[in-house]
């Protein structure tokens, strides 16, 4: 299981930095459920700050009946007076209060649309249950109706001190071998992007076997297996999910050959993905239904048995994953270099870096002496091998 989903927090209490921020979330939320109507939350601020995770937290601590949608999903009229009122005037199923989360609604400024803008803009000024719309940046004008119909929460970032002891406390609880250092470095190229730092993290981790079984052994089971009970019999026993149906993702092309049975495979495995979506940590009833598809599903989407050896490929994904922290840490020291030199600070003066390329074509030995860089820096400047940078220096 992705150590995002794993460790979100279940209540406001779990959640790391602005603790005023959430106190006054609190209090809004318990207006409204003593029936004192408040004006929607906006909550804006950068990524991995908790913003969507607040709803999470306030629909498994209050009992809450919570109604998803990402703004994206809500580009017109139609869609949002269908979705969001008629989820809004619904009663629920088991006389719970309802909350409405709108994520990353800032995805429709400056975007065509058909009217989505407006009509979530009126949805919130006419909402009949708590309302929380989720952004990154709210300041475009075409953003304005729906920022003023709501109550404006920034988040900040999270300072690197609680991150650094929440990567403990999880790297302790996962029996992860992390040295006090990487987790410091982890948590300062984080920038308070918690998101972001546990990613790092688990990208850390041991992820080539699950528990007692050997990962290739369970995948050749799944792909392999001929009937229900085969497919659910190979993954027996205490597993992650979640990186069994990254394995099917990735192999599904190398172990079925004809263009029907990939079709097929892959449409189970995205099934699997619309139950994941409905479950979001709390309608855990729903993941029966999730694993079936990823490995039953997978596994009888064949026309015929595949009886050839394949060589099974360990996911991109979680390749990227582990490249992804090696790309944030040389940016960084490369900014810093760079910053120093051009007196700014290390994000901006990235936005050299396609200047630096082109001349350290010709001048490499000149660029790196100039800015101190490492030949493994200069390489990733340059974007070629580091033996290439050593036989032009």
């Amino acid at each position: 299981m992705l150590l995002t989903v794993k460790y979100a927090p279940k209540k406001l209490a779990d959640m790391l930095g602005n603790a005023d921020r959430l106190e006054h979330i609190r209090q809004w939320m318990l207006h409204w459920l003593s029936g004192k109507k408040r004006k929607p939350l906006l909550i804006y601020g950068p990524p991995g700050t908790g913003k969507t995770s607040i709803a999470y937290a306030l629909k498994s601590e209050y009992d809450l009946d919570l109604v998803e949608m990402n703004a994206s999903e809500l580009r017109n009229r139609a869609r949002v007076d269908r979705i969001l009122g008629a989820s809004a005037s619904a009663g629920s199923l088991f006389g719970r209060a309802k909350l409405i989360l709108i994520d990353d609604a800032d995805v429709l400024a400056g975007r065509t649309d058909s009217g989505g803008g407006n009509a979530i803009k009126n949805f919130l000024s006419e909402s009949p249950c708590p309302a929380i719309v989720t952004a990154t940046d709210i300041w475009d004008k075409s953003f304005s109706g729906i920022r003023s119909e709501c109550e404006i929460v920034d988040f900040k970032r999270i300072n690197k001190l609680s991150v650094r002891k929440h990567l403990e406390r999880i790297a302790e609880s996962e029996s992860l071998d992390v040295s006090a250092e990487t987790l410091e470095a982890i948590a300062t190229r984080a920038e308070g992007d918690l998101r972001a730092a546990l990613n790092d993290l688990q990208a850390m981790g041991p992820t080539a076997r699950v528990h007692d079984k050997d990962i290739f052994e369970m995948v050749r089971g799944i792909f392999k297996a001929e009937t229900y009970a085969a497919a659910r019999e190979a993954i027996s026993g205490e597993i992650d999910y979640d990186l069994i149906k990254l394995w099917m993702d990735e192999n599904i092309p190398a172990e079925y050959e004809t263009a029907a049975d990939i079709a097929a495979a892959y449409d189970s495995l995205s099934k699997a993905d619309i139950f994941d979506g409905r479950i979001r940590k709390t309608n855990w009833q729903l993941m029966k239904y999730s694993i079936d598809l990823a490995t039953a599903g997978v596994a009888l989407a064949k026309a015929r048995p595949y009886h050839k050896f394949t060589k099974y490929s360990f996911p991109a994904y979680l390749k990227n994953m582990s490249r992804t922290v090696e790309r944030r840490a040389i940016l960084k020291t490369i900014g810093l270099k760079i910053g120093a030199r051009v007196h700014g600070n290390r994000r901006d003066a990235l936005a050299y870096l396609p200047l630096l390329k082109e001349f350290g074509k010709k001048h490499a030995h000149e660029l790196m002496a100039f800015y101190d860089f490492s030949e493994d820096e200069l390489a990733f400047i340059l974007e070629t091998s580091v033996s290439r940078v050593k036989a032009g220096a």
